[in-house]
């Protein structure tokens, strides 16, 4: 239950407003500071370190802070908005999340609450001369702070939004993700085979339309043992549900428990790349198509996508092995990914995308080419379909002989790679 409350405090912190609030209530809390500390300060130092500059200092904070904030959430939205009509526009969610925009815009709104509160706390009879000492001292930290934010902020502009900035993220997102398939197999428990669910199991049917976002298998393992129940799920994290359609299926149908574990599985209108790297890759193979079109016509970008997904199921050798002999969640039972799901989700429209551009293909049979070599004989296989799927579509569509023989000659070159390997 503790990973399950940390994944919710982790997925709630990743919001702006929290970030806002948390740096709002901070320079709340360190202007209150000043009176307790107060007594740290010599007497006189007011006038030798000229704290009475104190009033300037926050009226200059408190206007340009207004400003900056302004200025930066239209940058931000402008950039987001530009990124999901150029890209595609389920990689704004993705950038959406970027700490650094967050912790920035949260600077600059504490920022101003601070020298805001400031100038009013300064005209009560709260703070006398030590206080006022303190709270200029306070003052220059914040300046200090927010010239460094800036600083940062104007670095991070310089990739914001760009088409190199967001499928490093994405690709970084999704490969944190099969990190996290891979370390928890069905989702730590047994392997759910097909027509594994037992007659006797009753169904937990959804109450919503719409993906399954996040499982919280911790929490679910939890409830089933303390009922000495079986909980099957054969619903993966990214499957779209309707209402009244079975999520889970449980060897009790104790109602206490059936709401618990519906409760645990989230349902929601988007998906997330948190839990679900399928939906990681689907978001670079819509990059990848949208340079293919005809009217942005950009294979480079395909290209480097191509390599992106490769990379990301080049890390997939672990996920597919038999969970442990004990494991950590045993009363769960969920399915391995599909292989071929994987290779479908990232190359197949790229594939068919680019079926007349020679360059595009040729990089195809490449990355195919080394997935066949995959240590997993299921991906290496499904590699292998989806080339020869992939060859036959552009030999069809490519219309110059020679850019034909030229794709036969590669996949040549290729198949003599893999059989030296293979000695």
């Amino acid at each position: 239950m503790i990973r399950t409350f940390i994944r919710k405090l982790f997925a709630i912190s990743r919001r702006l407003w929290v970030r806002v609030s948390l740096v709002s209530v901070l320079s709340l809390v360190s202007i209150l500071a000043a009176k307790p500390l107060s007594p740290l300060i010599p007497d006189g130092f007011s006038q030798v370190i000229g704290a009475k500059a104190v009033n300037p200092l926050l009226n200059i904070v408190a206007n340009s802070m207004l400003v900056v904030t302004t200025f930066s959430v239209t940058v931000m939205v402008s950039v987001y908005q530009t990124a999901s009509a150029q890209w595609t526009p389920r990689a704004h969610r993705t950038l959406l999340d970027d700490s650094t925009t967050q912790t920035v815009l949260a600077t600059f709104v504490g920022a101003y609450i601070y020298a805001l509160t400031s100038l009013i706390v300064l005209d009560t009879p709260f703070f006398g001369e030590n206080e006022v000492v303190v709270l200029f001292l306070m003052t220059l930290g914040v300046i200090a702070w927010v010239v460094l934010t800036i600083l940062r902020w104007i670095l991070h502009l310089q990739t914001l939004g760009s088409l190199i900035e967001t499928t490093s993220r994405v690709e970084a997102e999704t490969s944190a993700a099969f990190r996290g398939v891979m370390e928890r197999p069905c989702l730590g428990g047994h392997i759910l085979k097909k027509g594994g669910i037992p007659k006797s199991a009753h169904p937990i049917c959804a109450e919503t339309v719409g993906f399954v976002a996040q499982i919280y298998e911790d929490a679910i393992q939890e409830d089933a043992s303390e009922a000495d129940a079986k909980v099957y799920l054969p619903m993966a994290v990214g499957r779209f549900v309707h209402s009244d359609e079975p999520i889970a299926w449980c060897s009790s149908d104790d109602p206490e428990l059936v709401a618990a574990i519906r409760h645990h599985i989230n349902i929601s209108t988007l998906r997330t790349i948190d839990q679900d790297p399928r939906f990681g890759l689907i978001v670079l193979r819509e990059i990848g198509s949208r340079a293919l079109s005809p009217g942005i016509n950009d294979p480079g970008t395909a290209i480097d996508v191509l390599g992106r997904i490769t990379r990301i199921l080049e890390s997939f050798g672990q996920e597919m092995k038999t969970p442990e002999k004990d494991p950590r969640n045993p009363n769960i039972y969920a399915p391995l990914i599909d292989p071929t799901d994987l290779l479908e989700d990232g190359f197949w429209a790229l594939a068919r995308d680019g079926a007349g551009q020679l360059e595009v293909q040729i990089s195809v049979q490449k990355h195919l080419a080394a997935l066949n070599r995959h240590c997993d004989p299921k991906l290496a296989k499904a590699a292998r379909d989806l080339a020869d799927s992939a060859k036959r579509r552009a030999l069809q569509t490519l219309d110059f002989e020679e850019d034909k023989e030229r794709l036969k000659a590669a996949i040549d070159d290729l198949a003599k790679i893999d059989a030296a390997s293979a000695k």
